[in-house]
């Protein structure tokens, strides 16, 4: 009873953010199969560096999302749409900042067997994508993707009409990219980060060098190596940032609020989380 209240109580924003020693260890060990040792390095740095990032980070997250909350009584433009797809990257990549000198750490405790662990889980997971976005005929992959954008959209507006839903397929017929090339790009990352995670084993440079080496990695992986790549994750979300934009638009005023009070929600957890003490 008293777990359940807890529960009601606090949101899962609250409850994932509390957890994140613990969601990060359980991500790395789907792809590494953590030793005992590696799982103890995540645990103490995970500690001290989430205390830095909820002083430092939450509170700028804090103003995004209050000044996102303030233009949702209208459609947002395109240039807001991508600014909002600008500001998830730009959060991510600073939560990742936070981590990299551990991270660097953590790569040079890396044995033969986790590589061909890594090989696995990658192969694995590009199934499960190659099933859920690669498979069917070109209608059955559409339909697929906008049952996927419908819901996202509903989990923040509340049921989608009709005429609404089949405006949300028009969106996604203009501007989501070809999976196909989605994938191609989600391969050479794969093959990239095992390459470069290969060669810091067997070179073995200093903690200071390989740091260095990730930060121009999560660099190559975000805005690509080569000018095509390049192109294509500015053209990636440039064309997410649309999407936002166009589905605002088909929202009526009442989902607006709804809308409104989700983003409220956001505002409410991460102010809790920001005065939260740490555990630990």
């Amino acid at each position: 009873m008293m777990c359940c209240g807890f529960m009601s109580a606090c949101s899962s924003l609250q409850i994932a953010y509390n957890q994140t020693d613990f969601l990060l260890k359980w991500w790395l060990d789907d792809y590494l199969d953590l030793s005992t040792d590696q799982d103890q390095l995540i645990d103490q740095a995970v500690n001290v560096q989430i205390k830095k990032h909820r002083q430092e980070e939450l509170p700028k997250a804090l103003r995004k999302i209050r000044a996102l909350r303030s233009k949702l009584d209208r459609p947002l433009t395109f240039d807001e749409g991508t600014l909002i797809v600008k500001d998830i990257k730009a959060f991510s990549r600073d939560s990742i900042n936070y981590l990299l000198e551990d991270a660097s750490s953590l790569v040079l405790t890396l044995e033969p067997k986790q590589f061909t662990y890594m090989e696995n889980a990658f192969k694995k997971a590009n199934k499960k994508f190659q099933n859920d976005y690669l498979s069917g005929s070109t209608e059955e992959r559409l339909d697929k993707r906008v049952e996927k954008m419908i819901e996202r959209t509903e989990s923040f507006s509340g049921d989608l009409n009709k005429s609404q839903k089949s405006q949300v397929k028009d969106i996604a017929k203009e501007y989501l990219l070809d999976m196909e090339t989605v994938y191609q790009a989600r391969i050479y990352k794969q093959q990239l980060i095992l390459k470069v995670l290969k060669k810091i084993n067997q070179d073995r440079p200093p903690a200071s060098e390989v740091k260095t080496t990730l930060n121009q990695l999560f660099n190559e992986i975000e805005l690509g190596s080569t000018q095509e790549q390049k192109d294509f994750e500015k053209k990636r979300d440039l064309h997410a940032g649309i999407v936002i934009a166009k589905i605002s638009e088909i929202l009526n005023d009442k989902q607006r609020k709804k809308a409104q009070s989700k983003i409220q929600s956001w505002e409410n957890d991460v102010s809790v989380l920001i005065t939260q003490k740490p555990r630990g």
